[in-house]
């Protein structure tokens, strides 16, 4: 089986892929899924600049090479 490594986030966005691997879903593509948690940013000041946002915000585990997908 192909090993697939997701971050977890918020249940609302979790919630499909959690209910999937229970269900044997990626099991039967030949998927070995499995989750990691998703750290959680530091809080950002308050900007008007929209340069000052990191756009990877929240999704440092792919950026850190910890995840095998990008889940936006």
């Amino acid at each position: 089986m192909k090993k697939v490594v997701s971050e977890i986030s918020g249940v609302v966005f979790s919630l499909p892929w959690l209910v999937a691997k229970d269900n044997g879903l990626f099991e039967a593509e030949g998927l070995d899924m499995e989750f990691v948690k998703a750290l959680r940013p530091d809080p950002v000041a308050r900007t008007e600049n929209p340069e000052d946002i990191n756009p990877i915000l929240g999704h440092t585990t792919f950026e850190q090479g910890q995840v095998s997908i990008y889940r936006a």
